[in-house]
Protein backbone atom coordinates (compact mmCIF):
# COMPACT_ATOMS: atom_id res chain seq x y z
CA UNK A 1 0.00 0.00 0.00
CA UNK A 2 1.20 3.54 -1.28
CA UNK A 3 1.31 6.03 1.79
CA UNK A 4 0.48 9.57 0.26
CA UNK A 5 2.57 12.64 0.34
CA UNK A 6 1.64 15.62 2.25
CA UNK A 7 2.54 18.65 1.08
CA UNK A 8 3.01 21.29 3.59
CA UNK A 9 2.72 25.04 2.09
CA UNK A 10 5.20 27.56 3.10
CA UNK A 11 3.85 29.78 6.26
CA UNK A 12 5.04 32.73 3.58
CA UNK A 13 2.55 32.22 0.90
CA UNK A 14 -0.08 32.36 3.50
CA UNK A 15 1.08 35.74 4.89
CA UNK A 16 1.77 37.01 1.54
CA UNK A 17 -2.06 36.12 0.34
CA UNK A 18 -3.30 37.44 3.25
CA UNK A 19 -1.66 41.02 3.06
CA UNK A 20 -2.60 41.27 -0.62
CA UNK A 21 -6.34 40.45 0.50
CA UNK A 22 -6.13 43.50 3.30
CA UNK A 23 -4.66 46.03 1.17
CA UNK A 24 -7.18 45.14 -1.40
CA UNK A 25 -10.35 45.60 1.35
CA UNK A 26 -8.58 48.83 2.90
CA UNK A 27 -8.29 50.24 -0.67
CA UNK A 28 -11.55 50.73 -0.67
CA UNK A 29 -12.28 52.63 3.27
CA UNK A 30 -11.32 56.36 2.59
CA UNK A 31 -12.71 59.55 4.93
CA UNK A 32 -14.34 60.85 1.22
CA UNK A 33 -17.02 57.94 1.20
CA UNK A 34 -17.65 58.21 5.42
CA UNK A 35 -21.05 58.93 6.21
CA UNK A 36 -21.87 61.26 9.39
CA UNK A 37 -24.12 59.96 11.61
CA UNK A 38 -27.66 61.65 11.79
CA UNK A 39 -28.82 63.79 14.63
CA UNK A 40 -30.34 63.48 17.57
CA UNK A 41 -30.37 66.49 19.28
CA UNK A 42 -30.66 69.13 21.30
CA UNK A 43 -28.75 67.03 24.17
CA UNK A 44 -30.16 69.94 26.59
CA UNK A 45 -32.90 72.19 26.43
CA UNK A 46 -31.97 73.53 23.20
CA UNK A 47 -32.08 76.93 24.93
CA UNK A 48 -29.41 79.47 23.29
CA UNK A 49 -28.73 81.94 25.94
CA UNK A 50 -26.44 85.10 25.31
CA UNK A 51 -25.38 87.52 28.23
CA UNK A 52 -23.13 90.89 27.58
CA UNK A 53 -22.35 94.10 29.83
CA UNK A 54 -22.18 97.55 27.94
CA UNK A 55 -19.71 98.43 28.99
CA UNK A 56 -17.62 95.97 30.71
CA UNK A 57 -15.26 98.50 32.44
CA UNK A 58 -16.30 101.09 35.12
CA UNK A 59 -15.26 103.25 37.17
CA UNK A 60 -15.39 102.28 40.96
CA UNK A 61 -17.32 105.98 41.58
CA UNK A 62 -20.50 104.95 42.94
CA UNK A 63 -22.00 106.63 39.43
CA UNK A 64 -20.66 104.59 36.26
CA UNK A 65 -23.17 102.49 35.08
CA UNK A 66 -23.74 99.79 32.52
CA UNK A 67 -26.78 98.05 31.32
CA UNK A 68 -26.32 93.82 31.40
CA UNK A 69 -28.39 92.87 28.55
CA UNK A 70 -29.80 88.72 28.25
CA UNK A 71 -31.16 86.99 25.14
CA UNK A 72 -32.63 84.36 24.99
CA UNK A 73 -34.23 82.09 21.79
CA UNK A 74 -35.87 78.91 22.17
CA UNK A 75 -34.73 75.30 20.40
CA UNK A 76 -36.11 76.33 16.83
CA UNK A 77 -34.25 79.81 16.86
CA UNK A 78 -37.34 82.30 18.12
CA UNK A 79 -37.00 84.62 20.66
CA UNK A 80 -38.10 83.42 23.95
CA UNK A 81 -40.16 85.53 25.16
CA UNK A 82 -42.22 86.13 28.84
CA UNK A 83 -39.16 83.92 30.39
CA UNK A 84 -38.76 84.94 34.10
CA UNK A 85 -35.31 85.41 35.13
CA UNK A 86 -33.11 86.48 38.03
CA UNK A 87 -30.57 88.88 37.68
CA UNK A 88 -27.87 88.68 40.44
CA UNK A 89 -24.07 89.80 41.33
CA UNK A 90 -21.54 89.80 43.81
CA UNK A 91 -20.10 93.35 43.89
CA UNK A 92 -20.65 96.62 46.01
CA UNK A 93 -23.01 98.10 43.18
CA UNK A 94 -26.68 98.39 43.11
CA UNK A 95 -29.20 96.69 40.28
CA UNK A 96 -32.25 98.47 39.29
CA UNK A 97 -34.78 97.70 36.53
CA UNK A 98 -34.61 98.95 32.86
CA UNK A 99 -37.59 100.81 31.59
CA UNK A 100 -36.71 98.81 28.26
CA UNK A 101 -37.80 95.66 30.40
CA UNK A 102 -40.60 94.06 31.83
CA UNK A 103 -39.85 94.61 35.85
CA UNK A 104 -41.26 91.58 37.56
CA UNK A 105 -39.66 92.58 41.72
CA UNK A 106 -37.10 92.12 43.35
CA UNK A 107 -36.09 88.90 45.37
CA UNK A 108 -33.42 89.32 48.56
CA UNK A 109 -30.63 88.18 45.96
CA UNK A 110 -31.54 90.18 42.98
CA UNK A 111 -34.20 91.54 40.88
CA UNK A 112 -36.66 89.01 38.56
CA UNK A 113 -37.69 90.21 35.02
CA UNK A 114 -39.55 89.08 31.83
CA UNK A 115 -38.34 88.31 29.09
CA UNK A 116 -39.97 90.04 25.95
CA UNK A 117 -41.50 89.57 22.67
CA UNK A 118 -37.83 89.59 20.71
CA UNK A 119 -36.71 87.39 23.83
CA UNK A 120 -34.62 90.14 25.59
CA UNK A 121 -34.21 91.63 29.35
CA UNK A 122 -31.93 94.31 30.69
CA UNK A 123 -31.29 95.75 33.85
CA UNK A 124 -28.76 98.52 34.97
CA UNK A 125 -25.76 98.20 37.58
CA UNK A 126 -25.05 101.32 38.70
CA UNK A 127 -20.74 100.92 40.23
CA UNK A 128 -19.71 100.41 43.82
CA UNK A 129 -16.62 101.84 45.45
CA UNK A 130 -14.26 98.75 45.71
CA UNK A 131 -12.03 98.22 42.87
CA UNK A 132 -12.01 94.61 41.61
CA UNK A 133 -13.87 92.56 39.02
CA UNK A 134 -17.92 91.79 39.86
CA UNK A 135 -19.99 88.81 38.53
CA UNK A 136 -23.25 88.94 37.29
CA UNK A 137 -25.34 86.04 37.32
CA UNK A 138 -28.42 84.97 35.25
CA UNK A 139 -31.01 82.01 35.60
CA UNK A 140 -34.85 81.00 35.09
CA UNK A 141 -36.37 82.19 38.05
CA UNK A 142 -39.62 80.00 39.09
CA UNK A 143 -40.78 76.33 40.06
CA UNK A 144 -40.98 75.57 36.67
CA UNK A 145 -37.88 73.60 35.85
CA UNK A 146 -38.60 73.10 31.75
CA UNK A 147 -35.04 75.47 31.41
CA UNK A 148 -32.58 75.24 33.68
CA UNK A 149 -29.43 76.77 32.72
CA UNK A 150 -26.78 80.01 34.33
CA UNK A 151 -25.23 81.69 32.81
CA UNK A 152 -22.73 84.71 33.64
CA UNK A 153 -20.62 87.75 32.15
CA UNK A 154 -17.87 89.83 34.23
CA UNK A 155 -17.37 93.65 34.43
CA UNK A 156 -14.29 95.44 35.93
CA UNK A 157 -14.81 98.44 38.49
CA UNK A 158 -11.55 100.21 38.56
Amino acid sequence: MRQGTIHARRPTAYAAAATIALLLAGGSCGLDKATPPTLNGPSDTGVSVGLRALPDVLNADGVSQCQIHLTVYDNTGRPLSGLAVLFQHDGDGLLYPSAASTYVGPVQTGLVMATGKDGTADVVYVAGTEIRSVDFFVRPYGIDTTYTWEKSVQIVQR
